[in-house]
Parts: C-alpha cells; sequence; structure tokens
C-alpha cells in the first residue's frame, strides 16, 4: 500500500507541472557568428580627407543569428580607433530574405567614438555619428542576402557611395 501511495504522489508531482507548462523550456538557438563572405572594401582614401588605414581598405563585417527568432545582428568585426575623419563615414547596409520577401535598410558606423570631444560647435551632428555600432536587422526566418556599402559624408550635402567592392553575405536566420 505504502509503495502504491508513494508512486501516485509521485507520478502526480511529475504530472501537474506538465500539464500546466510550468518546466517546459522553449528551445534557443545558441548564438552563431559569422563574417560576411565578401568584406566591404572603399574607395580611394588621399589626404586631407583620408583615414588611417591605407588607399583602398577592407571592412570585414560580423553576422550573429540565434540571439533571438528572426533577428540578424550586424557589426563590423573590427571597429577602427577614432580617427578626426570617421565622422564622415558610414555604412549603409540593405537586406532582403530570400524565403518570405522582407526587404530593409540600415546605417551603421564601424568607429570608436571620439576619446577627447571637444567643445560644443554650432554645427549639427553628422548622420553617420548617430549611427550604432551594431544594429538588429528583423529579417525573420529563412536566407538573408546582406549588401553593405561604404558612404562619405560631408555637413552641406548628401552622402555619397565611395565603395570600390560592397560587402556581400547569404547568411540563414533561424
Amino acid at each position: 500500500m505504502r509503495k502504491t501511495l508513494r508512486r501516485a504522489v509521485v507520478s502526480i508531482a511529475l504530472t501537474i507541472p506538465l500539464i500546466l507548462g510550468l518546466g517546459a523550456g522553449t528551445a534557443v538557438a545558441v548564438p552563431q557568428t559569422t563574417l560576411l563572405q565578401i568584406p566591404v572594401v572603399t574607395g580611394f582614401q588621399i589626404a586631407p580627407g583620408a583615414v588611417p588605414g591605407g588607399l583602398f581598405q577592407t571592412i570585414p563585417m560580423k553576422a550573429t543569428v540565434g540571439t533571438e527568432p528572426g533577428v540578424l545582428l550586424l557589426s563590423t568585426a573590427n571597429i577602427a580607433p577614432y580617427a578626426d575623419q570617421y565622422p564622415y563615414r558610414s555604412l549603409g547596409v540593405n537586406w532582403r530574405n530570400w524565403d518570405i520577401g522582407f526587404r530593409g535598410s540600415a546605417g551603421l558606423r564601424h568607429w570608436q567614438d571620439n576619446p577627447n570631444p571637444g567643445p560644443p560647435n554650432d554645427l549639427p551632428p553628422l548622420h553617420s555619428e548617430q549611427y550604432p555600432r551594431e544594429v538588429a536587422l528583423p529579417t525573420g526566418s529563412g536566407w538573408v542576402e546582406i549588401t553593405v556599402t561604404h558612404y562619405r559624408d560631408y555637413h552641406y550635402g548628401e552622402p555619397y557611395a565611395d565603395t570600390l567592392i560592397p560587402g556581400k553575405g547569404l547568411i540563414y536566420v533561424p
């Protein structure tokens, strides 16, 4: 009798949480990070408006999936140290989900904040100074094509693309 009662209590104690959904976790993918297949190659960088790194610069892009379903995190693999011409540079991201047709775009910067900011002036901040270093793209699940373009900005004019080779990648987002 005691053995039967003990078995009944144990089976009820194990069954009730399952019926109520307690203790049943959701499957979560482990975040995976990869580099886009083709890095961004910038156009000619000539003084006085050049940034450190040579005439042509390569910017590898890092994609992370699995942090949450249907979202792709994108950033540069190497965040560049601040230089006085970097606030005039930015990256434009265009993406398209091949499976469900979602599309979108985002702005991104690939350099650190100014460690010694000067006094405020009357000029408004540049667009690229307001961009994040990492963007969360709501792509949905499926195969996502990503294109990254390097832009150069001026205070009085529209930014223009100075990309020699745009960054490209094809990533599966769970």
